[in-house]
């Protein structure tokens, strides 16, 4: 009998769920079924990869009372900041994307500036890289996997998505909304784990990996991904400071701080964590 991973609503501490701990076999087996999906997803065009992100899309805002209270159940966050910190501002994330990666990724012709190569011409081209490994976070479990997912589905690679432990449901919940929007098969796979599960992901041999974590975790990744020159993208924590000079509005500033402090319980990776303060209003 395979392991569980019991998910529960941090505010009454029910169980909500369960999924499965996938083992590094299931991960392996996800990223070849990826491999051989980006075999005909890496030919599509830009047009046809946006019909499937404005689905995926419409999907989200036909469910969108659904999704909301699922993150809201699954992470602790109030609904209406479920709506307002993690579902709008994906809902024009993916709108952008689906308009605009074309553009963005056209080739460019650059100016390589040296003299032998006077009279000739050099391109910047850019090509889908494979498979895309997606580590998330459950601070931020719908907005940050799903705006990643958007942009390498958009950039013609497959993606493995491996959601927090702590947030599953809302992970599994990505992968369904695009089933629904008629995505291929593979395109998308959502494998449900905890560490050992996330490393093995590092591990398996993906074209790259996005992180978004612990500064401890993100070392961990960037020095396994190394071994094997597999490029990484780290999303880590920090303590950020925010700056109160004598000439600011300071009930303007005072609110901000508290909100930029405070907000989403203060699990962010961009909150106010050091303030500084003008000495002469300080006092």
């Amino acid at each position: 009998m395979s392991e569980k991973i019991i998910s529960y609503n941090p505010a009454t501490n029910e169980e909500i769920g369960r999924v499965e701990n996938n083992s590094a076999e299931n991960v392996e087996t996800a990223i070849e079924k990826s491999r051989e999906a980006f075999r005909k997803w890496r030919e599509t065009s830009y047009k046809e990869r946006a019909r499937f992100i404005i689905k995926a899309r419409e999907v989200i805002l036909s469910e969108m009372d659904e999704i909301a209270r699922l993150i809201s159940d699954e992470s602790g966050k109030p609904v209406a900041e479920a709506f307002s910190a993690e579902i709008a501002p994906v809902l024009d994330l993916m709108q952008y994307f689906a308009r605009n990666a074309q553009k963005i990724l056209k080739s460019e012709k650059i100016n390589i500036g040296q003299l032998k190569f006077l009279g000739r011409s050099s391109k910047i081209i850019y090509q889908p890289l494979g498979v895309i490994g997606i580590i998330s976070p459950w601070n931020f479990p719908f907005s940050i996997p799903l705006g990643e997912v958007v942009m390498g589905l958009m950039a013609g690679n497959t993606i493995v998505l491996k959601p927090s432990e702590l947030t599953p449901l809302v992970g599994l919940k990505i992968g369904e909304i695009f089933e629904k929007a008629g995505l291929p098969e593979d395109v998308l796979q959502v494998v449900t784990g905890d560490g050992k599960t996330g490393a093995a992901l590092v591990d398996a041999g993906v074209n790259k990996i996005m992180f978004t974590g612990s500064v401890a975790t993100g070392r961990k990744i960037a020095a396994n991904a190394a071994k094997t020159l597999t490029p990484v993208v780290l999303e880590l924590g920090g303590k950020d400071p925010m700056i109160i000079f004598a000439d600011a509005n300071l009930e303007a500033a005072s609110s901000a701080a508290v909100w930029g402090a405070f907000t989403n319980s203060g699990q962010a990776c961009s909150s106010v964590e050091r303030l500084y303060v003008e000495a002469s209003i300080a006092g």
